[in-house]
């Protein structure tokens, strides 16, 4: 490789021209659309006229849709309502009519089942659920039934079929549920059995905490599942993707049986450690049930997840196509897999797809080797430029201020881009990109690539008046640079054994750059390129590590984004921000070090243009609701909260709704919504004055008959006042939840920076909490309650000083949820998950270690929160008027609650 002095180059060295970075920006944006187009391909739809009635290897999308149809209905399907049980009812009779015209035997039953169980989620529980009804389906295999009535050896494919309140569910989970119906219909027409029997449960309660799943395993038949297909959604469209994984043996028959495959460790390594605030039932069927397998769902446009936009007209043609073929192909393949009948131990491994075209996969120990081969082979890869260069001290010492300069613009570009970040935090509305995902590239990747290739071509610069080196090879080093950083790190990611699932973030582009960096750098060698013919050379190698490092980006932030919407955070633009700045330093090391093939000549013209269309960008106001299926979520609890002394006499009560912060602008919308409505009254309103004073308030007489004209057009009863809206901070923190209604631990950490509007109280529905028995002997007290209440409950046991709980009638373990005040804190979720027209009550009781001086005292503090959840029937007309004046992408779940807060 010649040496020569940049200043005394021939023609065809020259620089490219610095306004062909442009040209370069956009093809790189080209890319990352393509690459998309690619991971989103979908297959055609197939109709029923496009296959014959007894064909069972073939997926029909119209089929599919007719049974999602009838699984959705036209209303959500909140476990303990009654049109759930009525969706139930439809669901058994879909799964009885494939039975009855299957070839091969169909056995279904409707199972209730009582039960409990302590969960740890972030903030733990125990979740007790009585009544609860699963739907099943078995397609009868060689392994068939027991004597004693159990199974033998059984795949389990699992969806849920009931939703959140206000939305009908249709990506979560009501699609992989139809398609779960039309793949027992086809499975069900063979000619022969499949050789272990396929259980197909639609479990209709995951949305209560996972309590459906729990509910199966308590079947007869759960006892032969040797593994387990768990289908989930947290988002719609697109193709389902793998994201955890116990059993490597059924991955490897998803990856043996889907031409498409989607499947990123990435995701399990996020959900696992917390980073994603979610849960599926596959964790009963790992922590509980002993059943391993894999979890699949839909991840892709989230903003409908768990919203009145998660509808099925929505679902993009090809979707169930997809999903079809993928689940048909697989479960047939593993209901044959003998080997799965030698039940292992869990374990996972490492895997992911490329663009969707093929899955990668293996087992922790060949990561470790391969992650070391690759990390080396980067290394060698130094070594052969160092070797091409001339092996010298110059040469190493210039490759180490080459690995200088590849931090300096990658520190400058991070804090260029930081302090963007800080002023539009202060200066712009959160969250803009929720309904346009593109925006994070002007926002945060685009800038810092301008940023770091000012700093780049100022340290390359400086450098050059020293080493005199031509641009090919300063763009070389750089790459050799970039390849030392990269090789570095993940060998370095090599001891830490937490790591291992996503070390190939690291190891799939290295490798790619490694052996292209060879064939780049021996082309350079053999013939002396012009600087454009090099900038075409390497553009074009590096393209597939920079598609992967699109795919990465695009799948997370289509995930993330919508997360962060709903995160509660009062700046959730800080994680996405930090995220974008990290995928852009990933896509960058992709091809880091071509920019010094373009001249400096109007170089700074060009950059300062890029950033200055970036710069407008980040402060135009965009909407984050401007996408009508995007919508802004709101948990709304209408309360009344009353406090008893511990003669059962009432000493406290407030009414009113409790607007809970999910969103970065809900309570602001709710609040600006209220002020700016015919309800909202100032405290010194003159109709009020005039009202109140019972005279005439002849100063505002027009002000008042302005105001009594608004009222009467929009027939308004309900008046608030600025003193009746009161935002929920740090001064209730003494209190267990704030004072606050309580669906579930982990709505605590929205409690803070909520909104709460007095008003009066919602409809009343029956609830109680009763000590039936009280009795205490040498250093012990026992008490017995009886709670009855509707479908959905919270109790919150909160024990006074020096006082011990040490056991309890619920066949759980006693852990605590938190702490308050240095005062455990219990938590018992309860759920009648089958709607009937009488609630049987929850009984349970407490047994304390007590010191005899308190045990005439009081001992414990309970709380019991009822809850209806979407009953729009019951709405007041006072709610219903405060709901009218919210604006129209406001998305509201409605909680009737009522809390009591009781002395024991």
């Amino acid at each position: 490789m010649q040496i020569v002095n940049s200043e005394d180059a021939p023609l065809k060295d020259r620089k490219v021209p610095s306004p062909f970075l442009l040209g370069l920006l956009g093809f790189y944006m080209l890319i990352a659309f393509l690459t998309t187009v690619i991971e989103d391909e979908l297959p055609w739809a197939i109709g029923d006229q496009d296959i014959s009635r007894n064909d069972s290897s073939s997926f029909s999308e119209e089929s599919a849709r007719r049974y999602l149809t009838e699984i959705l209905g036209d209303q959500p399907r909140v476990a303990g309502t009654q049109y759930h049980y009525n969706k139930t009812l439809d669901l058994k009779v879909i799964f009885d009519g494939i039975a009855s015209n299957s070839t091969l035997p169909v056995h279904t039953e409707w199972q209730l089942v009582n039960g409990a169980f302590w969960i740890d989620f972030s903030s733990p529980m125990v979740n007790v659920y009585q009544n609860l009804s699963n739907v099943i389906a078995l397609l009868e295999g060689d392994s068939g039934f027991n004597s004693d009535g159990t199974t033998g050896t059984s795949i389990l494919v699992n969806c849920h079929h009931d939703s959140v309140p206000f939305s009908i569910g249709a990506s979560d989970d009501g699609l992989f549920c139809g398609v779960m119906a039309e793949t027992l219909e086809k499975l069900s027409r063979r000619s022969t059995k499949l050789k272990h029997n396929v259980i197909f449960l639609a479990n209709g309660a995951e949305e209560n905490a996972l309590q459906g799943s729990h509910g199966f395993l308590k079947h007869p038949w759960s006892r032969g599942v040797i593994a387990v297909v768990n289908l989930e959604a947290a988002g719609m469209n697109g193709r389902p993707s793998v994201f955890q994984v116990t059993d490597p043996r059924v991955l490897e028959a998803y990856r043996k049986t889907h031409t498409r495959p989607i499947a990123q460790g990435l995701a399990e390594f996020l959900f696992s450690s917390g980073i994603i605030p979610s849960d599926t039932d596959f964790r009963i069927w790992r922590d509980f049930g002993h059943i391993y397998g894999i979890d699949i769902a839909f991840m892709k446009q989230g903003n409908v997840y768990h919203t009145r936009n998660d509808r099925p007209e929505l679902i993009k043609f090809g979707v169930i196509q997809n999903a079809g073929n993928m689940l048909l192909n697989f479960v047939r393949y593993i209901a044959d897999d003998i080997r799965l009948a030698d039940k292992q131990p869990q374990s996972t491994a490492i895997y992911f797809d490329y663009l969707g075209l093929f899955l990668v996969t293996y087992d922790n120990l060949a990561a470790l080797l391969v992650d070391l081969i690759v990390g080396l082979l980067g290394l060698s890869t130094i070594i052969y430029f160092v070797w091409l260069i001339g092996f010298r001290w110059s040469t190493v010492w210039e490759l180490l201020w080459s690995v200088l300069g590849r931090l300096l613009s990658m520190v400058g570009g991070i804090a260029g881009v930081a302090i963007f970040m800080g002023i539009m935090l202060v200066g712009s509305p959160q969250m803009r990109y929720l309904s346009s995902h593109w925006l994070v590239a002007p926002f945060y990747w685009i800038p810092y690539l301008v940023i770091s290739v000012g700093v780049s071509h100022g340290f390359d610069f400086w450098r050059t008046k020293t080493n005199g080196l031509n641009p090919s090879i300063r763009t070389s080093q750089a790459m050799s640079a970039t390849r030392l950083l990269m090789s570095s790190t993940l060998l370095i990611l090599c001891c830490i054994p937490s790591v291992t699932n996503v070390r190939y973030l690291f190891t799939t582009p290295l490798l790619w750059m490694s052996a292209s960096s060879v064939v780049t750098m021996s082309v350079i060698r053999q013939w002396s390129l012009k600087a454009w013919q090099h900038l075409l050379l390497e553009t074009l190698i590096s393209l597939p590590s920079v598609m992967f490092a699109f795919s990465i980006a695009a799948r997370l932030n289509c995930f993330l984004i919508p997360i962060m919407g709903r995160s509660g955070l009062d700046y959730p633009d800080l994680p996405v921000a930090g995220i974008n700045i990290a995928l852009a330093v990933y896509f960058a090391s992709t091809i880091s070090g071509i920019e010094l093939l373009f001249s400096r000549r109007w170089l700074w013209i060009v950059l300062n243009g890029v950033l200055v269309v970036c710069i407008i960008l980040m402060f135009i106001p965009f909407s984050p609701y401007s996408d009508v299926n995007v919508t802004q979520r709101h948990y709304w609890f209408h309360t009344q909260i009353t406090s008893y002394k511990a003669n059962l006499a009432p000493i406290q009560s407030i009414s009113g709704v409790q607007i809970v912060k999910v969103d970065a602008h809900n309570v602001q919308t709710a609040l600006s919504a209220i002020r700016n409505s015919p309800l909202y009254v100032q405290d010194d309103d003159p109709i009020e004055i005039a009202s109140q004073l019972n005279e005439s308030a002849t100063q505002y007489n027009e002000t008042a008959s302005q105001l009594k004209e608004t009222a009467s057009e929009h027939n308004v009863t309900l008046r608030i006042r600025e003193s009746d809206l009161n935002i929920l901070n740090d001064d209730c923190e003494n209190l267990l939840h704030c004072n606050m209604p309580s669906y579930r631990p982990g709505f605590d950490r929205f409690i803070k920076g909520s909104l709460f509007v007095k008003m009066s109280p919602p409809t009343r529905f029956d609830h109680s909490l009763h000590l039936v028995r009280r009795s205490c002997a040498s250093v012990s007290c026992t008490l017995s309650f009886e709670m009855n209440g509707p479908a959905h409950n919270t109790i919150t046991i909160w024990l006074r000083q020096n006082i011990t709980l040490m056991s309890w009638s619920l066949r759980t373990p006693i852990r605590k949820t938190t702490l308050v005040e240095d005062r455990p804190v219990y938590t018992i979720i309860h759920s009648t998950a089958t709607y009937s027209d009488t609630f049987k009550p929850l009984e349970f009781t407490l047994s304390l270690t007590v010191p005899e001086s308190l045990q005439s005292g009081e001992l414990v503090d309970i709380s019991h929160h009822a809850h209806k959840i979407h009953h729009p029937e019951e709405f007041t007309e006072e709610y219903r008027q405060l709901l009218r004046v919210m604006p129209e992408y406001a998305n509201v779940a409605t909680f009737l609650s009522y809390r009591s807060n009781y002395i024991f």
